[in-house]
């Protein structure tokens, strides 16, 4: 399957930028939509010169090489390099939020203040190994029976009710695959499945599946996935679209939801909830496809629903985080991450395949990169609550 993959424009690297009631920004009325006040920010480039060496998940590698090119065309001495886990890096990037040991580890390392913001979303799906069962529905309760075990058979009547056009017949017993090591894709996942089928996950929200065979890469589990077939493994969608692994469709509220369409992850991306902290916002998955309200702005998505469209998008997204050392004299952890925030970063993260931040998150972001906004942006004043 082929993804719409559209890359944003716009330049912004700026150190500290502070906007006070002074500039015209502030003196708008009615507040700016989070876009137009970002964009305005935005107009003033710093480029800082050197390589900042950034941590990245197997499961997105090359996401950060992607942005680099972009970033590379406007500041050509300023550069980011990905490197692997065993590398020591001023920024590192998870698939969730960082947990209390990561930061610890993290903290071992740097001198200054730690800083942690979200940088983008990614879809998540249930990837399978069987030919001929492209496009297949599963909806919440079927994938929670599946993954806890409930359900071991794809002729399952639960299955069957959901694709009356498939022979579901005879195929292959199903085989639960996962990383040993825990993933951000199974922990949206769980959050989703027991906010939504407690009746069939009764496991709580986790980074690991109980259930099923463990490998310690991603890269073991999809080699595994194609020498058997009936094997199923939660992924990003990103990476089974690259593997060409065939993916479940959803079924929310009536609606029924592929998970190759990106504007709909958009819309499902509208769903997180954030925390603000004293140097951080902190964001958990987005589940159920519906936004909270104030954490989605549809004009500011570009996204056009057919009419009568409800604003329902995919049900299951993972939320990538950038944690980074800013230390007085060390400018470039944090101009990386602060681009990664900016349109050019959020268009190179979606060319890759991930989804951008909502723009009322986006906007947040800029206050713990330094960035003061003293104009109110109306649209994101209940995710700062």
């Amino acid at each position: 399957m082929n993804q719409n993959r559209n890359r944003g424009w716009g330049i912004a690297l700026t150190v500290v930028l502070t906007v006070t009631a002074s500039v015209s920004l502030g003196a708008c009325t009615p507040p700016m939509p989070p876009d137009v006040l970002a964009a305005q920010l935005e107009n003033q480039i710093t480029c800082q010169t050197g390589n900042q060496d950034v941590l990245v998940p197997e499961e997105f590698m090359g996401s950060v090489d992607s942005v680099n090119a972009t970033l590379t065309g406007v500041c050509p001495e300023q550069s980011m390099t990905e490197v692997s886990a065993d590398t020591p890096a001023g920024v590192v990037i998870t698939s969730s939020a960082p947990t209390t040991e990561e930061l610890a580890a993290f903290g071992e390392q740097c001198t200054g203040e730690i800083i942690t913001v979200p940088i983008f979303s990614y879809g998540v799906t249930l990837a399978y190994n069987v030919i001929g069962l492209e496009g297949l529905i599963l909806d919440a309760n079927v994938l929670g029976a599946m993954l806890s075990g409930t359900i071991t058979a794809w002729d399952d009547p639960a299955i069957a009710a959901l694709n009356p056009g498939y022979d579901l017949a005879e195929l292959p017993e199903m085989t639960v695959m996962s990383v040993e090591g825990g993933s951000g894709s199974v922990e949206a996942m769980t959050t989703y499945l027991s906010n939504t089928a407690p009746e069939s996950w009764s496991s709580g929200v986790s980074r690991t599946l109980e259930l099923g065979q463990k490998f310690p890469t991603q890269l073991d589990l999809i080699n595994e996935m194609f020498a058997i077939e009936g094997a199923i493994a939660v992924l990003p969608i990103v990476v089974a679209i690259n593997n060409q692994i065939p993916m479940a469709a959803t079924q929310v509220q009536e609606e029924i939801i592929g998970p190759d369409d990106t504007q709909l992850q958009k819309v499902g991306a509208g769903a997180m909830t954030v925390t603000v902290e004293p140097t951080s916002l902190i964001a958990t998955p987005a589940t159920g496809g519906v936004p909270v309200e104030g954490n989605f702005d549809l004009a500011a998505s570009k996204i056009v629903l057919a009419e009568g469209q409800p604003l329902i998008g995919w049900p299951i997204l993972g939320t990538a985080h950038a944690t980074l050392c800013n230390t007085p004299g060390e400018p470039l952890p944090l101009s990386t991450v602060q681009f990664f925030e900016r349109l050019s970063g959020q268009g190179s993260f979606e060319t890759y395949g991930l989804t951008p931040l909502p723009e009322p998150i986006r906007v947040q972001t800029f206050l713990p990169l330094q960035v003061t906004l003293n104009e109110t942006v109306a649209p994101s004043e209940s995710a700062a609550e």
